[in-house]
Formats: C-alpha cells, structure tokens, sequence
C-alpha cells in the first residue's frame, strides 16, 4: 500500500472498531443489561437480532438512496449519528428506550462497513485492493480482542451507563479520523435501477452471499451468549471472562492478518474456504463438552482466528467478481450477514432459555459445514 493512502486505512479500521464495539456491545453487557432491567439473556439478545433484522433491509436501501452522496459526508455522518445513539443509550430509563434508541441509531452500520469497503476502489489501486479490505476490517478484530472484553469488564466493574457513555466518545473521535485523512470529492459508481436489478437478479452473486448468511447465522447461534455460557460452565469472574473474550478477539486480529498475506498467495476464494474450515473446527470443539479453563481459551482462539478473516475475504471476492457494482454487492453482503445475524441470535436465544443447548450447538455445526460446502463447490465448479 502506499504510503500516502495509509492514514485514510487506519482511520477506516478505527470507525469500523467503534461499529464492530457498538454493534456486539449487547453481547459483553448481556449479564449486566439482564440484571439492570430484570429481562432474560434472550431478551437482551434481541437489541442484537432486531437490529440485524433491520440492518438486512436498511443496507442495500440505503446503499441505493445515498449512492451519489460524497464518501466523506456519507461515513462521518454515520460515525457522528453512531455516537449520538451510544450517548442517548447511556441516559435510557428502561429496555424499550434502549431497543428504540438501538433501531434508531443502527442505520450508522448500514452505512459505514460496506461503504468504506466500496469507497477502496476509489482510490486504491487494482492490486492493492483485496489487502486493503481485509486490513480496515481489523477494526471488527480489534472490536473483538479490545473492544468487547473493555466493554465487558467497564460494566461489570463500573456500570452499563459508563460502557456506552465511553463508546460514544470513541464513535467522535473516529469520525474526526475519517473526516481529517479520508481524500474529498470520492463518489461512488453510479448505480441506476438496472444495475441494482442486475446484482440482485445474478445467481452467481446470491451464491457469493449466501455463504455469508449461514456462517453468520451458525455462528450466532452461539456467539451472542458466550458470556452466559462462560458463567454457567465455569463460573468466571469479570476479569476472567474479560481475558477469554480478548482470547478470541486476539485470534481474530492474527486471522486478519495472516488472510491479508494469504489471500495475495491463495486467493480470495481459497482464502474464504480456509477460514470457514477454521470456524467449523472452533465452533465442533465449542459445542462437544464442557473444558477446563485453559482448554476453553484455546477453543475460543481457534473459533476467533476464523471469524473475521472470512467475511472480509466475502467482501473481497465480492467486489472482485463485479467490482463496478462494488457498492450494491458489499450492501446486499452487509444486508445478509446481518440476516443471519438476526436468525442466529433470535435462535440461539430461545433454545437457551429453554434448554435446548445441544441442538443448539448441532445447528451451528450445521450451518457452517452448509456454508464451507458452498464454498468449496462455487470454487470448483464456477470459478466463484
């Protein structure tokens, strides 16, 4: 990458960090957001699935209405309305304002991740565009190994008002990162109907993106109540549970990095398959038994070397199957992770309050050897 395009990356990793630590903050807060408004985890797990659900129709329609806005305005207005959102969470009285704050506030995601994605082109060259997506999407790592176990531990310790507070201030500061280093004057492709009527008429382009639904969706069967289950299988404390939530994202962050380099040796589609085969592996290891503690965090490092790795890598592929229809792909990707988002969460959260945690853990093994076997076909047999 050159030098010159190097601070515009770093300030598109640390807005999709705050997104990626806004977004999953449910997930770290869950016990103290359960005790705070006397609802159960699947309750609170709803902030998580009902903002995917509209988070799957807000990405492409807001794709569509703000095409031709310039870049810039379009991911700093998303960022400054991200931090309102946390800030207005910090003051909710009860959990229907903090669910219609979350709705409110959760079109900054529709926006940012696939439009930082889509503005690379813009000003990337050709060869240098698949390692510069997978390396803003580190922001989503570092949500992980950072983000979400700081969450986790600030509101054990001092409070979920204190934990959003904070986020919106990280929110503002990103958007004046984006807003000081990102070039002026980027516009995106112009997509007419047609072109829109094209992507979502294209076989080839639903095949790309339904491996991304049922990853997501397998994933967050599980994901969203790694808190509850720590607790309930080993009783840990905050700090503990804080340093096995970094244990995952830290093997987020390695499994970026190492895809950055791969997909230059491997490929894109190779490098999707291979990472996908990595969630599998975690997600098996998760779901067989109970582990002691240090067994847990190496079942957690091999499920969180995968996660991110691949879905950056479905952007990339992506972009690289139809890169003048970047901007509409990367939305309708966005729109179906977080439909499998809202699937998983809403399902993984009924069989845990009603018990059925290995079907549960049977379901999400299900779904990911589902989206691995896409994959490996759509490699093979089309070249996708």
């Amino acid at each position: 990458m050159h030098r010159p395009h190097t601070p515009t990356l770093w300030a598109l990793l640390a807005g999709n960090f705050v997104i990626g630590t806004g977004v999953l903050a449910p997930a770290g807060l869950i016990n103290d957001l359960s005790l705070a408004f006397s609802v159960d985890a699947a309750t609170v797990g709803t902030l998580i699935a009902y903002g995917g659900g509209a988070l799957c129709i807000e990405a492409p329609l807001l794709a569509f209405l703000l095409n031709t806005l310039e870049r810039r305005r379009l991911l700093v207005g998303a960022l400054v309305l991200f931090a309102l959102g946390h800030f207005c969470s910090a003051l909710a009285s009860d959990f229907r304002a903090l669910l219609a704050i979350r709705l409110i506030m959760i079109p900054a995601v529709a926006c940012f991740t696939p439009q930082a994605a889509s503005a690379l082109p813009l000003f990337i060259p050709p060869e240098q565009r698949a390692s510069a997506i997978t390396f803003i999407f580190l922001g989503w790592s570092l949500a992980s190994a950072i983000g979400i176990p700081l969450v986790n531990l600030i509101g054990s310790l001092a409070g979920w008002k204190l934990a959003y507070g904070l986020l919106g201030a990280a929110c503002a500061l990103a958007a004046i990162a984006v807003f000081t280093t990102l070039p002026p004057g980027l516009q995106a492709h112009r997509l007419s109907v047609a072109a829109w009527r094209k992507v979502l008429t294209s076989g080839k382009i639903w095949a790309i993106l339904s491996i991304s639904c049922l990853a997501i969706a397998g994933q967050y069967i599980k994901y969203p109540y790694i808190v509850v289950d720590l607790k309930t299988r080993l009783a840990t404390d905050p700090p503990t549970t804080a340093i096995l939530l970094a244990v995952y994202g830290c093997a987020s962050i390695l499994g970026t990095m190492t895809a950055t380099r791969a997909v230059g040796l491997l490929g894109v589609r190779a490098t999707v398959s291979t990472f996908l085969g990595v969630i599998l592996l975690g997600l098996l290891l998760w779901t067989s038994q109970t582990a002691p503690l240090s067994l847990t965090g190496a079942i957690l490092f091999i499920w969180g070397m995968g996660t991110s790795p691949a879905i950056a890598a479905q952007q990339a592929r992506l972009i690289e199957a139809d890169p003048v229809a970047a901007s509409a792909s990367t939305s309708m990707n966005t729109s179906v992770v977080y439909l499998g988002q809202a699937a998983g969460t809403l399902l993984g959260g009924e069989m845990l309050v009603s018990g059925y945690t290995t079907l549960a853990g049977g379901m999400a093994i299900s779904l990911l050897a589902l989206a691995l076997l896409t994959s490996v076909l759509l490699h093979c047999r089309l070249r996708l």
